[in-house]
């Protein structure tokens, strides 16, 4: 073959190559757009696919060159393209150019996206708003994703609270599109109390996920009269039934469950909060229902915005109770909120401009990470750290690519300063803490491992005790493994001590768990002197119910034994 014609055949496929790729590699150069480069884009590339894996190695080249906001404009460009190209092939140019030339827009919605969302879904509702109202769409874009996101997957039967049957109130959302559209008209006719452009995606969340029919909201919005600084006014508007509490009637039975009815007739906590929380979201105020359980009982109460980045958390949580930290459910996940998750509404945190640098740098991080290039990884998830420490999967990252680089005592550094940075935020510190106790004890450090979890229980034993309860409980199961009664009998008085503040509490979060794990080792009889210092510790002459449930927990013991002497039981 003649080689000049060969060599002449290599460069024109060179240069068919170069010209084909062109539109994309200036494009991307471009990156982050504007409407007319997005919309110019969007036509000369229809396959989204090769233009996420062409903007994810730009964003990577980006960032090798510490281009950060470049890099980042490339990254959820990548994810666009990935996302509609996946999921909505067919979305209409318009609306595909619209969130393009949005950085900020794209940046919210991809930090956003959860892998427990179901994107096809999330992806239609999407499209169906955009098709329903355009113009709409283009004026409260985070209104339309704060719905996708939270209509993709249908509630759970016990939200917003479990006291009140499918019967009364049906656990169903709307079409997405009917929402956006309920939720503009409200805005269109003045009668919302914070403007959507105001609010984050997440605290837009709190506001679309509303339990309550169309018609009980436009009840509220023309009949409850409030403003942002009296919102806890709502909870006390709802007379308490003393009758139904005292008959242990806690389901609610009445007539009908509209927030008319609830105010009229009266409840308890869960429909004071419920009523609250829902007059409050007809009003476009973000709001959600707490719950704990504690030495106290069971009480619910509200938390509502206040103004975009800052939260009531204490509406109806009375004065001097001691409740376990109230639980709420996520609305995009159905799953129960953390508090660090909490704590970044009240704050608002992630709304940051050091949070989104975290964000970026984390999500390179876990690139490297996937791709086994764990010095860039731990590199990345360092700076992230540099930039806000207050990412949990930044840390996460950081420990993991220290562990698979071999490097163990980086890797429980990493693990010290995470239970520091998290200090605040019980949840998380105790995921870490857990993990350095473990690590602790592999290395023989039991003494350094005890004092890190006696710390956390003295720590959270009243705001958070299901959390210290946990670790007293790991600490005395530790010894009961051990064999060694007297230990078990030092530490259990000592830690049962820490709690004898709340008795019925200690009770059930220690007591009983640790009879259960002594029977469950056939360790009948040094049950007897957990009773002994159960009583003589939580002073039970002064709480007759806790005397009454230490009483029935002995009589069951004694009908173990007895059978256990005939032989029953093995």
């Amino acid at each position: 073959m003649d080689k000049t014609f060969l060599r002449k055949a290599l460069l024109l496929s060179a240069a068919a190559l170069s010209a084909a790729l062109a539109p994309l590699r200036a494009a991307a150069q471009d990156a982050p757009f504007d409407a007319k480069t997005a919309a110019e884009f969007i036509s000369q590339n229809p396959d989204f696919k090769k233009c996420a894996a062409g903007f994810a190695r730009r964003a990577d080249s980006l960032y090798a060159d510490s281009k950060f906001p470049e890099a980042s404009a490339a990254l959820f460009a990548s994810e666009f393209f990935g996302f509609f190209g996946e999921f909505a092939p067919g979305a209409p140019a318009e609306l595909s150019g619209f969130m393009l030339a949005d950085p900020g827009l794209l940046s919210d919605f991809f930090s956003a996206l959860s892998s427990k969302d179901d994107k096809p879904k999330v992806a239609k509702a999407i499209v169906d708003i955009w098709n329903s109202d355009a113009e709409g769409f283009k004026k409260f874009p985070r209104l339309a994703l704060a719905i996708a996101v939270v209509f993709d997957t249908p509630p759970p039967k016990s939200w917003p609270h479990a006291q009140v049957s499918e019967k009364y109130l049906p656990r169903k959302f709307p079409e997405p599109a009917g929402a956006f559209a309920e939720w503009k008209a409200a805005r269109d006719r003045g009668r919302l109390l914070f403007r959507f452009e105001t609010m984050s995606l997440d605290e837009l969340k709190y506001l679309v996920a509303s339990a309550a029919s169309p018609e009980d909201r436009e009840w509220a919005q023309k009949s409850i009269s409030i403003n942002a600084s009296n919102i806890a006014r709502l909870y006390a508007s709802v007379p308490y039934d003393r009758g139904r509490l005292a008959a242990k009637r806690f389901d609610w039975e009445g007539a009908d469950y509209r927030l008319k009815t609830i105010r009229e007739t009266g409840g308890i906590c869960t429909d004071q909060a419920y009523f609250t929380a829902e007059a409050a979201k007809a009003r476009g105020v973000p709001a959600f229902i707490f719950t704990g359980a504690g030495s106290d009982g069971f009480h619910a109460w509200t938390a509502a915005m206040k103004k975009p980045g800052n939260w009531e958390f204490g509406i109806g949580r009375y004065e001097g109770a001691r409740f376990v930290t109230g639980r709420t459910i996520d609305p995009q996940t159905w799953e129960t909120a953390s508090d660090h998750d909490l704590e970044s509404l009240r704050e608002g945190f992630r709304n940051g401009g050091k949070y989104r640098e975290n964000e970026l740098h984390t999500i390179f991080a876990e690139r490297f990470f996937k791709a086994g290039d764990y010095a860039g990884a731990e590199k990345s998830a360092r700076r992230a750290i540099s930039a806000d420490k207050r990412n949990a999967k930044s840390w996460r990252l950081l420990v993991d690519s220290a562990r698979r680089r071999g490097d163990a005592k980086s890797a429980r550094a990493a693990l010290d300063a995470a239970v520091k940075a998290f200090f605040k935020y019980p949840d998380i510190d105790a995921e870490f803490r857990r993990e350095l106790i473990a690590d602790l004890k592999a290395s023989s450090e039991d003494a350094a491992a005890r004092k890190l979890s006696t710390s956390i229980i003295i720590k959270t034993k009243s705001e958070r005790p299901d959390i210290a309860m946990s670790f007293a409980r790991a600490e005395l199961e530790e010894d009961i493994a051990a064999g060694e009664a007297e230990r078990l009998a030092t530490s259990y008085k000592r830690l049962l001590g820490i709690f004898k503040g709340d008795a019925a509490m200690a009770a059930t979060g220690i007591t009983i768990p640790i009879l259960n794990a002594l029977l469950k080792k056939g360790k009948i009889e040094e049950t007897d002197t957990i009773m002994k210092v159960t009583r003589q510790t939580l002073k039970t002459s002064k709480d007759s119910t806790l005397v009454q449930l230490l009483d029935d927990i002995e009589r069951q013991l004694a009908n173990i034994k007895a059978k256990n002497a005939r032989g029953e039981n093995r």
